[in-house]
């Protein structure tokens, strides 16, 4: 495996024609905006926490668990993203169940505290990457 930040200009071109990380930080920052109705009582469908708490149900859970990372496996943004990724989704999971459990107080704590920082650190990483992506 050949090193995420050796990779010459044409390979990190082909990785960025490959991703869009654009598309997946805004489809994040959506997904946090419903959750966030949710929490404040502002729509009432049904959610469920499984799927949300799974990290690679996600095209960008796909794209980290997946071979499209894999240059970047083993390097410190790889796994800033990895965490922050997995635990955004971990949280709105979380909040949901303590939604379920009639726990609104508790539902808006979490989510103004740890998602909202989970949902930060995501972006920021793929914001990085993208600044390596472009690198000559």
């Amino acid at each position: 495996m050949q090193n995420f930040f050796e990779l010459g200009v044409q390979p990190k071109r082909e990785m960025r024609s490959r991703l869009n990380l654009v598309a997946a930080a805004e489809a994040h920052i959506l997904w946090k905006t419903r959750l966030g109705h949710h929490v404040h009582g502002s729509i009432r469908e049904p959610l469920e926490s499984a799927p949300l708490g799974q990290d690679g149900i996600c095209q960008l859970g796909s794209w980290i668990n997946g071979s499209v990372f894999e240059p970047l496996r083993g390097s410190d943004v790889y796994q800033q993203l990895s965490d922050a990724h997995q635990q955004f989704h971990q949280m709105g999971a979380l909040i949901i169940e303590k939604l379920k459990a009639g726990d609104r107080n508790g539902a808006e704590k979490t989510f103004l505290n740890e998602y909202s920082q989970a949902l930060r650190h995501t972006i920021q990483s793929l914001i990085d990457i993208n600044k390596i992506l472009r690198e000559d």
